[in-house]
């Protein structure tokens, strides 16, 4: 819903959808990275406190698969052999790290695309505006003085960004849309991302159900999305503005000139 709305605001652009949106097909696309002005991640974010150079942007195909479901009863008789352990050299390194996101999934930082990424091969001279559709992505670590101000939107300004939208904390997939979709309908009319964030915050804010249910009306959402949203709103009450609670808008910052 988030992306198909928002491309609908730009004559040219790019998607990378769902499962397309690999490492691989990110590097492959770097010349037209390099000549985008906008940069819209939808996607899982997680930021690394002890390893902050490899907070990321969760990629596809970078998630390892689940662990097999646990039978409560097995008949013993048809239990395997136990097997013996393979011999030190075809052991998988035991040392390697893994991203661990707030679901427990676990993640390649190979497949993903990391801070260090940014800082080392990221180039977007003509890039205005990164956008970080995801949790987390704001934040910077505390740890160390030195590392006060790592984080990915010091990333991608260095790789050339003028402004960059991150969050604080994780956040609701459907409030985040919302507030995305929102907040580009706003920057049409503004040149400052700042203002535009401001703007899209104090409606969320604001927004009683019926005035919402009047703009959602006006995106031409498909079927599936229009359903999200009444099923959304089913749970706020009708007397409130659904959005009010900070949660669902104030994790959003805007960093850049």
């Amino acid at each position: 819903m988030e992306v198909e709305t928002i491309k609908t605001r730009f004559d040219l652009h790019q998607i990378l959808l769902k499962k397309q949106a690999t490492k691989i097909a990110l590097n492959a696309n770097g010349e037209n990275l390099a000549n985008a002005n906008y940069l819209h991640f939808s996607c899982h974010g997680v930021f690394d406190f002890d390893y902050p150079l490899q907070s990321s942007l969760i990629l596809a195909d970078s998630l390892e698969p689940l662990p097999p479901k646990s039978v409560d009863a097995v008949d013993s008789a048809c239990q395997p052999e136990p097997q013996s352990s393979p011999p030190e050299s075809t052991q998988p390194d035991r040392k390697k790290r893994y991203i661990t996101l707030r679901n427990t999934r676990k993640a390649n930082p190979e497949k993903c695309l990391t801070l260090r990424d940014i800082f080392g091969e990221l180039q977007l001279p003509q890039c205005s505006l990164v956008t970080l559709s995801a949790c987390e992505t704001g934040l910077t670590t505390s740890t160390a003085m030195t590392d006060e101000y790592i984080g990915l939107p010091s990333g991608f300004l260095y790789a050339g960004s003028m402004n960059v939208v991150s969050s604080l904390w994780a956040v609701d997939d459907f409030a985040t849309a919302i507030l995305m979709i929102k907040f580009y309908q706003e920057l049409s009319n503004t040149d400052s991302v700042a203002i535009a964030l401001n703007a899209a915050q104090n409606w969320m804010r604001a927004v009683s159900q019926e005035n919402f249910q009047l703009w959602i009306g006006l995106l031409n959402l498909d079927e599936k999305s229009m359903k999200t949203a009444q099923n959304w709103l089913s749970y706020s009450s009708k007397d409130q503005p659904p959005f009010q609670d900070p949660e669902y808008w104030a994790a959003f910052c805007a960093t850049g000139y």
